[in-house]
């Protein structure tokens, strides 16, 4: 018995579809095997969540009425800051509350993974280039963080 080329091709599928079903697990897609070494068989079941965006820094860091006066300095050096982390972002930038002093802590996403704290080397940064002054997170990324104005 001959087999026509149309015959051929709708086996093809027949075997393409079953092998399809077969790999699937029949059905119950969203179970793993939980018989070969190594198994958990008491959590079984696949989840898959996408990863919850970082909670953004906001003004409630400091005293939403209050306003820092920041230094002509600082204010350059806040400037060299924003020009490192670029529009997309990835640092803070410290401030003493007087405005005198500052710090930053910048990375890339190349050189820091999710262990990255910048806001804590930020603030380490700021209080040991400004021993005895109370620092504060005047910036995440490239917003600021805390109502302000330049200083002379």
């Amino acid at each position: 018995m001959r087999f026509g080329i149309g015959t051929i091709s709708r086996v093809l599928v027949l075997a393409a579809v079953a092998a399809l079903a077969a790999s699937c697990g029949g059905g119950n897609g969203n179970k793993m095997n939980t018989a070969g070494a190594g198994a958990n068989p008491g959590d079984n079941t696949r989840i898959s969540t996408i990863p919850d965006a970082r909670a953004p820094d906001t003004a409630s860091l400091t005293p939403s009425d209050q306003v820092f006066t920041i230094n002509k300095g600082i204010w350059d050096d806040y400037q060299l800051y924003l020009s490192r982390v670029g529009r997309i972002g990835n640092g803070y930038y410290a401030i003493t509350e007087d405005g005198m002093g500052g710090a930053s802590w910048a990375c890339s996403d190349a050189l820091c993974g999710g262990s990255y704290n910048g806001k804590d080397l930020a603030m380490k940064q700021c209080q040991d280039s400004n021993p005895g002054k109370t620092c504060i997170i005047f910036a995440k990324d490239n917003h600021p963080q805390v109502k302000y104005e330049i200083g002379q």
